[in-house]
């Protein structure tokens, strides 16, 4: 069983290596300053990197939003693919970014309009939806402005991206129960999975330079979800690691 002491043994052990873990936090799918975009920013007490949908047809962006980021110089936003809408096949996997499919043109609209509402607080950085990108769309990447990529990773962990200019950093703690309950994956989970990958970037196992990703999705998040992620940060705070959570602008600086 992963509780907080498995947590506070991990942190323990990097201490005894003379080494800090780090993190860092991505919240997917915004497009407005919702109720639930306004508690994550009271929730939030360091760096988040926020997906933004660029054009969705069923969930515009709005203006609002800029303004809302303006506000929130801790936050930092990525691209959330371009309409988070399947061009899949028949039967497989929902991906906006199949084999075969030339996005490059809606991909520069989508980084174009991102680029100009959000100004330097945009990173060129692609988040594809469902964390599905076909790799024969990496390659072009970088010269459509993409400096970096992240996709949620399991186990075993994959390592930085092998695609010149195309720095590859994912997360590794979903705290939604997606095929369940579609609330909070519970705390065992969530520090099972936290716990699983600090692990494996302290023996070798996952790239030791990439920091932890926390995966949050402010529109569905459940009471539980929340309390969460505020237990976690008091419990850094206590740990004297209040500022783990690293900026996305280091995970991906300027060139």
């Amino acid at each position: 069983m992963t509780d907080w002491d498995s947590l506070t043994h991990e942190f323990d052990l990097w201490r005894v290596a003379d080494r800090r873990p780090t993190l860092w936090w991505r919240d997917d799918d915004a497009v407005a300053a919702t109720l639930a975009l306004d508690q994550l920013k009271r929730t939030a007490r360091g760096a988040l990197a926020l997906a933004v949908i660029p054009s969705a047809p069923d969930r515009p962006l709005q203006d609002s939003l800029s303004e809302f980021v303006a506000d929130w110089p801790q936050a930092f936003v990525l691209q959330h693919g371009i309409s988070h809408q399947s061009f899949a096949a028949a039967g497989a996997k929902k991906n906006e970014f199949p084999a075969g499919r030339d996005p490059g043109p809606d991909l520069a609209a989508g980084f174009a309009r991102l680029q100009e509402a959000f100004g330097s607080q945009f990173l060129p950085v692609l988040t594809p939806p469902w964390n599905r990108i076909d790799a024969t769309v990496l390659p072009a990447l970088p010269a459509q402005g993409f400096r970096g990529l992240t996709r949620f990773d399991e186990p075993p962990y994959r390592r930085n991206s092998e695609i010149i200019g195309l720095n590859e950093v994912n997360t590794q703690v979903d705290v939604i129960d997606w095929r369940g309950s579609r609330g909070f994956v519970g705390i065992e989970a969530a520090l099972g999975r936290l716990v699983g990958h600090l692990a494996a970037r302290r023996e070798g196992r996952a790239d030791p330079h990439l920091p932890t990703g926390i995966l949050t999705h402010h529109l569905v998040h459940d009471t539980a979800t929340w309390r969460f992620l505020e237990n976690l940060q008091d419990w850094l705070a206590r740990r004297g690691e209040g500022d783990a959570f690293v900026l996305p602008s280091a995970v991906w600086p300027p060139l």
